[in-house]
């Protein structure tokens, strides 16, 4: 089984609940909202994959939460990012239509190069298991620069019927790795953490990502080198991803 031409609308649920520790005091955080994406495969396929596009319809916060002042949700409606989809499931050379637009929505909206659950290069087959090796260096917030190599070893379990349609459960353990570099106010950053993920991923028989869900839980320090302060900060974000009508 591989990846093929598709047309489906998304939701993707995020829930952040993170802890902060600085100086003995501790306080506490939760960040959550739905992300509407229309993903469209297109065909015919060349030597590099599939061109794709992802476009935002909204992105709606959880009730009760407010998102940071610096995200407008407004201007998140009809980005778009393009890209080649790889047979092994990676958004090739994702690009945003507005560059500063995906910049200020960092916080919240990723590239959508890991969208998609890795498979092997040569397809998708029950009870196939492998082992992926990835790293990726993007924006985020604060940080100019984040880092994030991740080790994911998965396994088609089973074939399960969903959303009308025969599918291979992928199930996916992983350990990640995280450094990263930012300036505020003047004063350097340096980001520095390990964490684990958990997931299960559905890849429809005929080609299509029937969404899935992933916990990630991570364990991050902050550290100001020109005040000597560190600050600890333990995450753990909740993503789940499901195709609408």
């Amino acid at each position: 089984m591989r990846f093929g031409p598709s047309a489906l609308k998304y939701l993707i649920r995020r829930q952040i609940s993170a802890t902060q520790t600085f100086q003995g005091q501790t306080s506490s955080s939760r960040l959550g909202f739905r992300l509407f994406v229309h993903a469209t495969i297109r065909g015919p396929a060349d030597s590099l994959g599939y061109p794709a596009t992802f476009t935002v319809d909204s992105i709606v916060p959880d009730s009760g939460v407010a998102l940071p002042v610096t995200i407008n949700l407004t201007a998140a409606r009809g980005l778009s990012y393009r890209g080649v989809l790889s047979p092994s499931g990676e958004l090739k050379n994702s690009t945003p239509s507005d560059t500063v637009i995906a910049r200020g929505l960092s916080q919240v909206l990723a590239n959508f190069r890991d969208f998609y659950p890795g498979i092997p290069r040569d397809g998708l087959t029950l009870n196939a298991a492998w082992t992926d090796t990835t790293s990726r260096t993007d924006r985020a917030g604060i940080f100019d620069r984040v880092t994030v190599t991740t080790i994911a070893t998965s396994r088609a379990a089973a074939i399960e019927e969903l959303a009308g349609a025969h599918a291979i459960r992928v199930e996916i353990s992983a350990v990640l790795a995280i450094t990263g570099a930012g300036n505020q106010g003047g004063q350097e950053l340096h980001l520095a953490g390990r964490g684990t993920r958990h997931g299960i991923e559905y890849v429809a028989v005929d080609g299509r990502f029937l969404g899935g869900e992933a916990t990630d839980s991570t364990d991050l320090e902050i550290a100001v080198p020109a005040q000597g302060q560190v600050v600890s900060i333990k995450q753990v974000a909740r993503s789940i991803v499901q195709v609408l009508p």
